[in-house]
């Protein structure tokens, strides 16, 4: 028998209904709005200034590689760089560079290794950006105007759609080399797609899925490839080619270790086949990786074959070296605030008021540049019937999960502007309703539904449900006639311990269902959940969702159950999909419109549509909306004023960093640990 079954028997009853207990929750409400914490101007530039793509008459180097060039160990730059490099903009920001120098970075992650294309993670923290260049960049979007806002050239150059829209041609950059001076072209990008993108055995992280059912890519040359779709216009995918998706390895040395091509090799063994002493890794990124010591350091070295330059011609980047001190999330704040490294994403809220408290101080080494309310918590419910869901219990709890009136009642139970009080006092955080952000460039309040925070509503809906204290220890019992007849109402809530406002928050979390009855039991985990999500194996998580809310453009197929294997809260599998609820294919519907609106502003308006109904029937209980910061140290130049912590990339990638520069007179700050060496070259 079916729980609500049982429930709905109960009401009949009249047992559980005692007379002047209010049955209905309160009604939604507008949803509290802060002022912006951003200050002055930020860059605004033409599509066509930022990156272009053509030859100049002479291309320059740092005199120090130019010895190598000297010596027969390393082609002249001209020949280094693809016919047509990408120029790119300084004019917006501090100007040409001078060549030197180095930025210093922590990460809180580990490298498993260096095979990003099946799902290794190469240590966060702006490591990915570095090492992985992608068919487009998306991370530098927030600076462009609105005259055109769209993904940028990176290893493709320009693209085109057929007359009916069912395909796009995209050319490659000719000409252009790894760092190991061998080609780049079409078969790398192939090899990602047909070998690790489309075989389920490698833990890829993108799938063709993620384009559209039925989408096939094919190579045409060795510098152009054809993508075809079987919905015309599918704008929404360009998005899709940049960051973690479309971001080819080097199939030749790839390939040979795949089983596909290896009869000797297994799945596991491609998949950890270039271990993170595995050393200097090979990339199209402006810095590679040379030197790697456990839990210590990885040093990175310019990459002598990356494909852009500035107008004058100079191939950048302009920093020579790259450090990555290997510690914790919170050392990287710690270490930037007091000067002993140089760049951090601020997004923990427990240590806002230090910082601001050190930034007085006429000492202090960096500046500090706010941006939106971009990040936020919620609570995702697994509301998964097909994944596993195997017992009697995790049967009722995905039911439960899948009940509106739940739902409703669990986001009515938390008390939001308690919370954020609780992590920083100040007039940085807001209530969050769920999903995605109002403070985006479509954004607004109206477009969500908030429920304000009701514990005596709660309770008596739980009750209406059947839900009651029959043992008296404070927490309710599931009704009679059930799996879990009489059990207390007991929910496990899964987090990461990586970052400290998680488990502040987890643990508020405790506090404020028990007021209403609702056991949490906390599933501490030390990862960052993607792989324990996918086991289906959980309740209900709290995670930061990042700029999944707030440049939802960019992953689309992660808002609602376009293919199985999204949303993590709703997952399929391959041999059954998601049981969609009513709401859910409404939801599947306003995807699939925004996929193929190539008009901005309609698309803008089917994301605050599909604003309201996640919110109205709550998707996910959201939790916060935060600010972050980036902290920067002032001697670099050329770090776009205005740029934020997260958009439609992280900062790391939207303030192109290989456009980073110091003056001669402060290089000698920092000193290089590897000093005029270059990847895979014998001095």
């Amino acid at each position: 028998m079916k729980l609500w079954t049982t429930v709905a028997l109960a009401l009949a009853a009249g047992w559980m209904i005692q007379p002047g207990i209010a049955q209905e929750l309160k009604g939604p409400e507008p949803i509290p709005t802060g002022k912006p914490l951003q200050k002055g101007e930020r860059v605004q530039i033409d599509y066509d200034a930022l990156i272009q793509v053509k030859a100049l008459d002479q291309y320059h180097e740092p005199e120090w590689v130019t010895k190598f060039v000297d010596e027969g160990k390393l082609p002249p730059v001209e020949e280094r760089l693809p016919k047509t490099p990408l120029v790119v903009d300084t004019d917006s920001v501090d100007g040409i560079g001078t060549y030197g120098g180095v930025l210093r970075h922590v990460s809180g992650a580990r490298p498993q290794g260096w095979n990003w294309m099946a799902g290794n993670i190469l240590a966060w923290g702006g490591v990915e950006e570095i090492i992985d260049p992608c068919l487009v960049s998306v991370g530098p979007i927030w600076m462009l105007t609105s005259e055109k806002s769209e993904p940028l050239p990176q290893l493709a150059t320009s693209w085109e759609w057929s007359d009916d829209g069912k395909a796009m041609t995209m050319h490659l950059l000719e000409g252009a080399k790894w760092s190991d001076g061998e080609p780049f072209g079409a078969d790398d990008v192939m090899f990602l797609w047909d070998d690790n993108m489309s075989d389920p055995n490698v833990p890829a992280w993108g799938r063709p899925a993620a384009f559209g059912e039925g989408t096939t890519l094919e190579k045409v040359d060795d510098t152009t490839i054809r993508w075809h779709f079987e919905t015309p216009f599918p704008v929404s995918n360009l998005y899709q080619m940049g960051y973690q998706k479309m971001c080819p390895g080097p199939s030749h040395i790839l390939k040979p270790l795949h089983p596909k091509y290896n009869k000797d090799a297994t799945y596991q063994s491609y998949i950890n086949a270039l271990r993170p002493d595995h050393t200097p890794w090979v990339t199209m990124g402006p810095w590679t990786v040379t030197e790697y010591k456990p839990d210590q350091i990885m040093i990175m070295r310019r990459n002598p074959y990356f494909f852009e330059v500035d107008k004058e011609g100079n191939q950048l980047p302009y920093l020579d070296e790259v450090q990555y001190k290997l510690s914790t999330w919170e050392d990287r704040t710690i270490q930037t605030v007091s000067g002993s490294a140089d760049y951090a994403n601020m997004e923990d809220p427990s240590i806002y008021l230090e910082s601001l408290r050190q930034a007085q101080s006429p000492d202090f080494a960096n500046n500090i540049i706010w941006g939106a309310r971009a990040l936020d918590w919620a609570v995702q419910m697994n509301m998964s019937e097909v994944c596993g869901a195997d017992d009697p219990r995790d049967k009722a709890i995905r039911e439960l999960n899948r009940d509106l009136d739940f739902r409703r009642a669990m986001t009515q139970a938390v008390d939001r502007e308690a919370l954020g009080q609780s992590l920083v006092r100040g007039p940085f955080i807001l209530p969050h309703a769920g999903g995605l952000h109002i403070e985006t460039d479509f954004g607004d309040p109206s477009m969500v539904v908030y429920y304000p925070y009701d514990p005596e509503g709660v309770k008596a809906k739980l009750e209406a449900m059947g839900f009651t204290d029959t043992d008296g220890n404070g927490y309710v019992n599931w009704p009679e006639g059930g799996p879990l007849a009489g059990q207390d109402l007991t929910i496990n809530l899964l987090y990461t311990t990586l970052y400290t406002t998680d488990t502040n928050i987890a643990q508020s979390l405790v506090t404020m269902y028990r007021d209403v009855g609702v056991r949490l039991v906390l599933q501490p985990n030390n990862t960052e959940l993607n792989n324990v999500l996918d086991t289906c194996q959980w309740d209900w998580t709290v995670r930061r969702s990042d700029r999944v809310n707030h440049a939802p453009i960019l992953r689309v197929e992660e808002l609602a159950p376009l293919a199985w294997n999204n949303p993590k809260w709703h997952l399929g599998t391959a041999q059954e999909p998601q049981h969609l609820m009513d709401f859910e294919k409404e939801l599947v519907g306003i995807l699939e419109k925004i996929r193929t609106e190539p008009d901005s502003a309609k698309r803008n308006q089917l994301f605050r549509d599909f604003a309201k109904v996640s919110t109205e029937n709550v998707y996910q209980v959201g939790l916060i909306s935060v600010p972050g910061a980036i902290i920067i140290n002032k001697r670099f130049k050329n770090f776009p004023a205005g740029t934020p912590i997260v958009a439609y990339g992280w900062g790391e990638e939207g303030s192109m960093r290989e456009r980073l520069w110091v003056p001669k007179d402060e290089q000698g700050k920092v000193p290089e640990l590897a000093p005029e060496t270059l990847p895979g070259i014998e001095d």
